[in-house]
């Protein structure tokens, strides 16, 4: 089997907004599917997570957006594994339309037991099994040190609503939900709905029974930093450009 995986698709009406681009959730979920396949190919992706117990979750991720795709528009994901550590897994993305790199990205994973929610290793059997691709260098070799500093508690803060669709089967919110609650508070607060960079960090989940979380948003020289927060405190901090 090959050390890249290709996802091959095309972008349907449900994924555009109104400007017929894909929704930035949607582009999350594009990446994140694209992973799982190619985890699913050896064993350590979403098939498995019942027998096994554990499973990756996204922890930073730093992406590029090139271009948007639209609406009807074949695109084709890229991606491979650059290594794991530990309970560490990384990983790179790129999206191309046609000859077209439209997005560009390094993420960030790490390998939880999901009866304790607690970190753990990922067993050499596994690891030695997943192949290290030997595609471009990294968008974002740093990633492992990327941090960001919170918006203040006294900044605009923007609520938003969570949904039982936002839910996956790790038991808490999907890492894409966090990108459409960012999106819809970029726009609610009157900001352009399509940056072209994005950064973040999962911080801690959103757990079951949560009905809406708070967007915090603070304009700086490097773009927009923002906080996704809830009773328990902040869910995910980054910056958008």
């Amino acid at each position: 089997m090959s050390a890249e995986f290709i996802l091959d698709a095309v972008v349907p009406f449900a994924d555009v907004d109104r400007e017929q681009v894909m929704l930035l959730s949607r582009v999350g979920k594009l990446l994140q599917e694209a992973a799982i396949q190619h985890a699913d190919m050896y064993g350590v992706g979403a098939r498995d997570i019942a027998e096994r117990g554990t499973s990756w979750v996204l922890n930073r991720l730093a992406v590029e957006i090139l271009r948007y795709p639209r609406r009807d528009e074949p695109v084709r994901v890229q991606t491979w594994s650059t290594g794991v550590r530990g309970f560490k897994g990384f990983r790179e993305f790129r999206v191309w339309s046609g000859e077209e790199l439209v997005i560009t990205g390094t993420s960030l994973w790490l390998w939880i037991d999901l009866r304790t929610r607690m970190l753990t290793r990922v067993p050499q059997e596994l690891a030695s099994l997943f192949p290290v691709g030997a595609g471009s260098p990294p968008y974002r070799p740093d990633i492992e040190k990327l941090r960001f500093a919170a918006p203040a508690e006294d900044a605009p803060t923007v609520p938003v609503s969570v949904r039982y669709s936002d839910f996956d089967a790790n038991g808490h919110v999907n890492n894409t939900a966090f990108f459409d609650f960012l999106q819809t508070a970029l726009v609610q607060s009157g900001r352009a709905a399509h940056p072209r960079r994005l950064e973040l960090q999962f911080q801690r989940e959103i757990p079951t029974g949560t009905t809406s979380v708070a967007v915090r948003l603070a304009p700086g020289d490097a773009g927009v930093a923002f906080a996704i927060c809830g009773a328990e405190g902040s869910y995910a901090q980054g910056i958008v450009a």
